[in-house]
């Protein structure tokens, strides 16, 4: 009986007293008319003739004054006992059989601080106050929670709401040990793991609790977000979006920390930038940074005079580090209220020398000794060393050492030398054609261009620019590319003064056949024709730039300008292999591993980022089965590779992770991979709730309850209007009794004096 009444009633125990009172009214009528004893005289006569014509009336008046006390009794009792007229809208604790499943947002920006409090906190608070709430009607409240970064495996699946869950629930949500995650909160797969959850349980009284801060940019990022919701709703799920931030508070993030660290060698300096945005609504001044390497701050002094709101920032400094191998960067800013974006780690492996092979295609020309001596005149100051060969050397040794192969004045390669430099290419190799008087226009265009490693077809011969003294434009027209971006600006005047007379001219007089079609090549300059002169395109993960001239100076003389070295540098670090670059990834993105079980064994240790330093996680690699490209090449009589593979999941602290591989021969290889908070959970912005409401089409089973405002845990602002509507009914009606019991009382008239 008490949970049904729980449907209608926040304090159903009070209401089977309360029933009981209403028969007081009625007994006290009775004993009223059972009050004398009935003795007949001849003036009682009298009175009762004169009663019996007005007993109608009188008993009318009576039962109407009866009515009302009784009415009176019953308006106390439904105030006391809290009378809900629509519990299906109102109330978040009815029926006897109520299923509260909470959605907690552990995401990043959870973490985010307002005094002495944090958003989590605050939905962990909520949290308790919602079950301790619930565990006052025991035996009709159900209880789940899930957690937004891993919902498919709730922490607590349809527990009875209880004094026991009470006590558990305080131990286990500990704002010290129950921590938020470092990444970003996927609430589409949430919303679809709640419903998996909701939808099997059509008896009872569904509730979904989001405890979230609601952030513009989840919304903005997920639109399928309100659809989600509606869908639950259309199941008869109540939705309660609860808000832990009232409002946004200034932040600055680091971005971005990079640069080209793929070429990075042993006391050359390497130019760094770190990023920085204002997620604020005013603007930051005097920001200043501070950069670490291996945990020893650097003495470079770095700051941002100015940054308005919405805009980023960028600080470019020099690093030298002199020793070679691993090296942990981090750069941090000043703290704020959410502290895990004010910092960035970078991983660099700084290697003795970038080795870097030239192949000269007529070594008699000279032509690669000038490309040689611009990359590699003096390595200490430049970290490159150059070999020089022919094409034989293609044919005869690998070149996976070499981070870029330059390919200057080849008339054409060997199929056997093609294909080297073709599956160097698509692993992530760089390549530089500079092409000369030798090349032979019919290999490049049929075989080059269609194995897709040469950018464009070429006419038959070069062409000429034509000189003409009155022309002021310069032959050369860069754009902003990063090669030639240390050379833009009046301040350097050099690629002004460059001189091309002769080229390759492109041949577009031939339309691509269907095997041929890809994405053009990026043209990163041209002549002051307009014809392109070097330009760049991608073949599988490798990066490829082509110079439609001489390397040498024989049909230009930029061989001969100041300009030349900074260009070919520049160049190195764009096409420079970055295989062997540590790689960056957003913390909770798991490391997986797929092995060579010919080249390495199954054990596998994961050195991890903790607060105490550093945690060492061993692995076993499993062998997998035999693939269809298995299976292929087992049927046309090629062995078959056998691949090991593993998974580690528990990548949630940003930082360095290092994955140590061990090889047949024992030799152990080392991985490095750079993990940071995305970017996105620095934008603190908030939805407002009008908005909120707005995207959910105001949906009648959607509430927003705001920050700080516990009411709706504990019902309090449940069945208001009803609340307000019995008080003004009990006092209209106890001043109805009251004139009604005056008028039917006797009131003898005043005896004069």
């Amino acid at each position: 009986m008490e949970a049904l009444l729980s449907n209608w009633f926040f304090n159903p125990g009070l209401v089977a007293g309360g029933a009981a009172l209403l028969a007081s009214p009625i007994i006290i009528h009775l004993l009223n008319r059972m009050r004398y004893r009935r003795v007949r005289f001849a003036a009682m006569e009298f009175l009762l003739q004169s009663q019996s014509r007005n007993r109608q009336r009188l008993l009318l008046e009576q039962l109407l004054l009866l009515l009302l006390r009784i009415l009176i009794v019953a308006a106390i009792v439904l105030l006391v006992a809290r009378l809900i007229l629509d519990p299906s809208q109102l109330s978040i604790f009815r029926g006897g059989r109520t299923h509260h499943l909470v959605l907690l947002d552990d995401s990043a920006s959870m973490r985010d601080r307002t005094g002495e409090t944090s958003a989590y906190a605050e939905a962990l608070e909520i949290v308790q106050g919602l079950v301790a709430e619930g565990a006052r009607r025991p035996d009709t409240q159900q209880f789940s929670l899930a957690l937004l970064s891993n919902p498919e495996q709730p922490v607590f699946t349809q527990r009875q709401v209880d004094r026991e869950l009470v006590l558990e629930l305080s131990n286990k949500l500990d704002p010290r040990t129950f921590v938020p995650t470092h990444r970003a909160g996927d609430f589409a797969a949430a919303l679809g793991a709640a419903r998996k959850l909701l939808e099997a349980e059509k008896a009872t009284v569904r509730q979904l609790h989001i405890l979230s801060d609601f952030r513009s940019a989840d919304w903005e990022s997920q639109p399928a977000i309100p659809g989600l919701i509606r869908e639950l709703t259309a199941l008869g799920v109540t939705v309660n979006l609860v808000r832990t931030v009232a409002e946004r508070n200034a932040n600055l993030s680091i971005i971005d920390f990079s640069g080209a660290t793929h070429v990075s060698a042993v006391g050359v300096p390497v130019r760094l930038s770190a990023v920085v945005r204002n997620d604020g609504t005013e603007v930051a001044t005097n920001v200043r940074l501070k950069a670490f390497d291996n945990g020893v701050a650097l003495p470079a002094t770095l700051s941002l005079e100015r940054i308005e709101p919405g805009a980023e920032a960028e600080v470019e400094f020099e690093v030298n580090l002199s020793t070679e191998g691993p090296h942990l960067l981090r750069a941090t800013i000043e703290g704020d209220s959410f502290l895990e974006d004010n910092e960035r780690y970078l991983a660099i492996r700084v290697a003795s020398t970038v080795p870097v092979l030239v192949i000269d295609g007529d070594v008699a020309s000279g032509a690669g000794e000038y490309l040689v001596d611009a990359l590699a005149a003096d390595s200490r100051s430049t970290g490159v060393t150059a070999t020089l060969q022919t094409v034989d050397y293609l044919r005869q040794r690998s070149i996976e050492e070499f981070r870029a192969v330059y390919l200057v004045n080849v008339a054409e390669l060997p199929s056997d030398a093609l294909d080297s430099l073709t599956d160097y290419a698509r692993r992530g190799g760089g390549i530089v054609w500079m092409l000369g008087k030798g090349a032979r226009p019919a290999w490049y265009n049929e075989t080059a261009f269609t194995e897709g490693i040469f950018p464009v077809r070429i006419k038959v011969s070069p062409g000429e620019l034509p000189t003409d003294p009155t022309i002021q434009v310069p032959d050369l027209d860069a754009t902003s590319h990063p090669i030639f971006a240390v050379l833009q600006g009046q301040d350097n005047p050099f690629l002004g003064s460059v001189h091309i007379r002769r080229f390759w001219e492109v041949d577009t007089s031939e339309p691509p056949q269907e095997s041929e079609l890809r994405k053009p090549p990026a043209v990163l300059a041209k002549l002051r024709d307009g014809q392109p002169l070097i330009l760049e395109h991608e073949l599988g993960s490798g990066r490829i730039i082509t110079w439609l001239t001489t390397a040498d100076p024989s049909w230009n003389d930029w061989a001969l300008n100041p300009s030349y070295v900074v260009v070919q540098l520049e160049t190195l670090k764009q096409v420079a292999d970055r295989r062997s670059l540590p790689e960056s990834r957003t913390t909770g993105e798991p490391i997986e591993l797929s092995l060579d079980a010919s080249r390495f064994t199954e054990e596998i240790e994961i050195l991890s980022p903790s607060a105490d330093g550093q945690r060492r996680t061993r692995l076993q690699a499993a062998i997998v089965g035999v693939g269809d490209e298995t299976k292929a090449a087992a049927s046309s009589g090629m062995p078959q590779p056998v691949m090991l593979t593993a998974r580690f999941g528990e990548t949630d602290p940003p930082g360095v992770y290092e994955v140590v591989l061990t090889d047949q021969n024992q030799a152990r290889e080392s991985r490095l991979l750079t993990y940071n908070v995305p970017v996105e959970e620095g934008r603190l912005e908030l939805i407002e709730s009008a908005d909120l409401l707005e995207r959910l089409e105001s949906d009648p089973l959607v509430f927003v309850h705001e920050v700080g405002q516990r009411q709706w845990v504990k019902g309090e602002d449940v069945g208001t209007e009803v609340r307000q509507g019995l008080l003004i009914a009990l006092v209209l009606l106890l001043l109805g009794e009251q004139a009604l019991a005056y008028k039917m009382s006797y009131h003898p008239e005043p005896v004069p004096a």
